[in-house]
């Protein structure tokens, strides 16, 4: 029993992880192979049409208009035939479990049959609807941690940093702070520019999109937020922090915000007095702010 539920955990697992149809599909073409009633030349049929359809500029330029923009024409050659399957087996399976339920009952009268055969069509579609439910990559809804907010809707502690920070009427200042700060700097002011978008920490926002960012990017958004992986120690672990101050410096991001744990760091604090771009600005209860030279 235990091999059994660890099965379906795992199941589950290949469904809901990588977001795809695929295993659903692959079973879906295996009970249309075992239907007795499903003759073998509808498959060649189905495939004559989804050539068509594919091939035809017409039917090509409505389906590429029905879809979502964010996928492509070769797209279409996965997502159609394997639409269409689903539906084509989804109807299979409906029909084959509710005549199987009826059947095995018997039908003693008409009437009585045909109230339990919708009895039993009712529970095969929605077994079979929340089967394919799980198939889908929803995921409960993110929400809002209980904060403090102050007049401008901004959460309190990130609103004392916005506030410190000197931002001119014209143009802009660079700004790099952890994803808390980050989050809320373009609804304080337009006039404070972000090194990288919403998008690179909030994986939701990008999965379709193929820009992605560089690798040094996101190196600086991991070192910034406290998050980047200790793979060096002693003087290469200053060396690092050295470096990528550096690299702020040179591109111009006028204020670096850290919070307090991140910034009482023994090899943050070091880089900060060797390299002497920076200088320390301001602090709140949670975060430091240090301005560039």
């Amino acid at each position: 029993m235990a091999e059994f539920f660890r099965f379906l955990k795992n199941s589950y697992h290949s469904l809901t992880e990588s977001g795809q149809f695929l295993m659903l599909f692959m079973v879906s073409l295996l009970l249309l192979w075992l239907i007795k009633e499903f003759e073998r030349k509808e498959f060649r049929q189905f495939a004559t049409i989804m050539l068509l359809l594919l091939l035809c500029p017409v039917s090509v330029k409505l389906l590429l208009l029905y879809q979502t923009q964010f996928y492509g024409y070769e797209n279409l050659w996965a997502l159609l035939p394997m639409t269409a399957v689903l539906a084509c087996a989804a109807v299979a399976a409906v029909s084959k479990i509710s005549s199987g339920y009826a059947a095995e009952r018997g039908r003693l009268r008409k009437t009585v049959s045909g109230k339990r055969e919708r009895v039993y069509e009712t529970l095969a579609v929605a077994v079979l609807a929340l089967l394919l439910f799980f198939c889908g990559t929803l995921t409960s809804a993110k929400g809002m941690t209980e904060q403090d907010f102050d007049g401008d809707k901004l959460p309190k502690e990130t609103a004392e940093v916005l506030r410190l920070l000197e931002i001119p009427d014209e143009g802009g200042v660079f700004l790099l702070a952890p994803d808390e700060v980050a989050a809320w700097a373009r609804i304080y002011s337009g006039h404070i520019l972000l090194p990288y978008g919403r998008n690179l920490w909030e994986t939701e926002l990008s999965a379709y999109i193929y820009d992605t960012y560089m690798g040094d990017m996101a190196e600086l958004h991991n070192w910034v937020n406290g998050t980047l992986e200790a793979g060096s120690e002693g003087e290469e672990a200053l060396w690092k922090e050295e470096m990528l101050l550096s690299y702020c410096a040179s591109a111009g991001y006028h204020y670096l915000v850290f919070s307090v744990e991140r910034d009482g760091g023994e090899n943050l604090q070091s880089a900060m007095e060797n390299q002497g771009e920076y200088v320390y600005f301001a602090k709140t209860d949670k975060y430091v702010i240090y301005r560039l030279l």
